[in-house]
């Protein structure tokens, strides 16, 4: 597979102020007028996006795959999204006043794909807060702390899940010890402790590497001991990584990079990463360019009628989650309301999506699925 373009995504130009609000309708990006249906009344949902800069990119590529599948839905079933899209910086004081402004608009009957996943964590807990009872449907959320939520719908694989899949493939293939790198110590006082009962079970060793304090990735990884593992699972974003990998590149030992999904692939290539350095990414949805399963070639001919852009795993999984719940809130009867809206989704029924089935399961999320892929670091991916 070759490298996927680096070229921004045009859907959603600028990044707008930490409290810009955009209204995005179907109607204006559905393709082929000929022959369409007559939409039906308009569906209220908000998406909140972390527009900071290590995560925009991620954010728009997310968006996108939302939009196209309401874009397809609309132009096949008449299913008319309205699509309200709020900018955030993240802050505290930022989420909480979009919870606000989605609790008194009653309009609004669901928050859908909240991106990243320390602006969906914060919208959780800012609905708690505010008691917000409204559906939280496909958020950017690895982290489980509130799987037990009856308004969550997560979608994807846990970050546990991730590390899990990771770590028994390096078991099965005879490795004996790793080293975790975090880009700080808040991360590593987070994310160890379930890292180190999942190594426990693994009959896996690792050493755990922290960025010091006015340390940034690159300088730690232009300074890594000799004696560190060859496997490395950096539990950290795209900027994080691209460093990092710069760093080894320039110590000039070799060492092969792991990360988890909350790293966007076309951030981390923008960054200039170093030349040489292999990294493994892990993935929660099929190939966007060979997948085998259909919906992966349903979401490659939406994206060619009404977007031009190029396929990316982020933007299929944000496809995938505009299509479950499109799915879903069409079982809501022709005059949804939040409240029915909800109970809708609490039904957590499971949906098949040309082939790929979301089916919650006991740990309440719809498909544990992961997959990875090697970038050698000479431009290709391979898996």
């Amino acid at each position: 597979m070759t490298m996927p373009s680096l070229r921004r995504r045009r859907l959603l130009s600028g990044a707008g102020s930490a409290a810009a609000v955009a209204l995005f309708s179907t109607h204006a990006i559905a393709a082929n007028p000929a022959a369409k249906p007559t939409p039906g009344p308009a569906i209220r949902m908000t998406q909140l996006m972390d527009m900071s800069p290590s995560q925009q990119a991620l954010s728009r590529d997310y968006a996108t795959g939302l939009r196209l599948a309401f874009a397809e839905a609309r132009a096949t079933a008449g299913f008319n999204v309205e699509l309200q899209s709020i900018e955030l910086d993240g802050s505290e004081s930022a989420v909480r006043g979009a919870i606000q402004s989605v609790k008194v608009d009653s309009a609004q009957l669901a928050l859908i794909g909240a991106v990243g996943e320390r602006l969906a964590l914060a919208s959780l807990q800012q609905a708690t807060q505010g008691e917000l009872e409204i559906a939280h449907v496909a958020p950017w959320l690895a982290d489980t702390r509130f799987d037990a939520d009856d308004n969550l719908f997560a979608l994807f694989a846990s970050r546990e899940e991730q590390i899990r899949y990771v770590l028994k493939s390096l078991a099965a293939m005879g490795v004996a010890d790793i080293g975790i790198v975090y880009p700080n110590a808040a991360h590593e006082a987070a994310l160890q402790p379930g890292t180190a009962q999942i190594l426990e079970r693994l009959k896996l060793k690792a050493r755990v590497l922290t960025v010091p304090a006015k340390m940034n990735p690159e300088s730690f990884g232009g300074q890594l001991d000799g004696k560190a593992p060859y496997f490395l699972l950096l539990m950290g974003d795209a900027i994080e990584l691209a460093l990092f990998t710069r760093g080894l590149a320039q110590r000039k030992i070799q060492r092969t990079v792991l990360c988890l999904s909350d790293v966007d692939t076309n951030t981390f290539l923008q960054l200039q990463p170093g030349k040489a350095v292999p990294v493994i990414f892990t993935r929660l949805v099929p190939d966007p360019h060979t997948g085998k399963v259909s919906v992966v070639r349903s979401y490659q001919g939406a994206l060619q009628r009404y977007f031009d852009e190029e396929p990316s795993a982020t933007s299929l999984a944000g496809y995938l989650g505009g299509r479950y719940a499109v799915s879903v809130i069409a079982g809501a009867g022709p005059r949804p309301t939040r409240a029915r809206v909800l109970a809708e989704f609490k039904r957590r029924a499971a949906i098949d999506l040309d082939g790929w089935r979301f089916n919650f399961g006991a740990n309440r999320r719809a498909s544990t699925y992961v997959g990875q892929v090697l970038w050698n670091g000479n431009g290709s991916f391979i898996g």
